[in-house]
């Protein structure tokens, strides 16, 4: 009995699929099964869509800034200068379905990664810092917590400035109207600052206020 070679195999394979079709485009997609090879696993993995669970996990891995902030905050110690913005960050990262803690991911993300204008990124910032310091109301609650931390946040914002620079003022406990303005529902007759609400905006070259920092009294 003669051995089949590989040639005999492919012509009764083309035979078969000319007698299943039934018409010129089964036909073409039968010859076109046969035909071209099968993908290699590597190209296969090359095609394959992304997971949506690395999509995800891309998503919450810059949402908290991950790919922005250097080592010297992620990789901070305890006693550490940068040690209270790790701090900021893992708590916003575990709080992100609360509502603060995604309005201030959103704000940073859009202050630290879109183009615009100093002026524009200067009432962006001061809206950055209101959101901090509502986050910081209900998630930065250990004592002295959000002193430490707003002077840093700060400075962090700073790197993306030129002409103005903000400052905390989270350190002051006497209302001084060349620096500060009082919330609508703060009172207006107490000189006491018990908590600020933005930060202060000076300019940078001449240190002359820019924009008052917002507090309660």
């Amino acid at each position: 009995m003669t051995q089949k070679g590989p040639d005999d195999e492919l012509l009764q394979s083309l035979l078969a699929a000319v007698t299943r079709a039934l018409d010129v485009g089964v036909l073409r997609a039968e010859l076109g099964r046969l035909l071209v090879p099968a993908a290699t696993p590597s190209a296969a993995a090359a095609e394959a869509p992304v997971s949506v669970t690395k999509v995800t996990e891309d998503a919450l891995h810059k949402l908290v800034l991950a790919d922005v902030l250097d080592d010297a905050i992620l990789g901070a110690r305890p006693g550490e200068k940068s040690f209270p913005l790790r701090l900021l960050f893992g708590a916003l990262g575990g709080a992100l379905a609360d509502e603060s803690a995604f309005a201030l991911a959103s704000g940073l993300n859009f202050y630290f990664r879109a183009a615009m204008d100093e002026e524009v990124k200067m009432r962006l910032g001061v809206e950055v810092s209101r959101g901090y310091y509502r986050f910081a109301s209900t998630h930065l609650t250990e004592p002295g917590a959000t002193a430490q931390t707003s002077p840093l946040l700060a400075a962090l914002m700073n790197s993306e400035l030129e002409r103005v620079r903000f400052e905390s003022v989270d350190h002051v406990g006497i209302y001084d109207s060349s620096l500060h303005e009082r919330e609508p529902a703060a009172n207006a007759q107490s000189a006491t600052l018990l908590r600020p609400t933005t930060f202060l905006c000076r300019v940078a070259k001449s240190s002359a206020v820019r924009i008052r920092a917002m507090v309660m009294t």
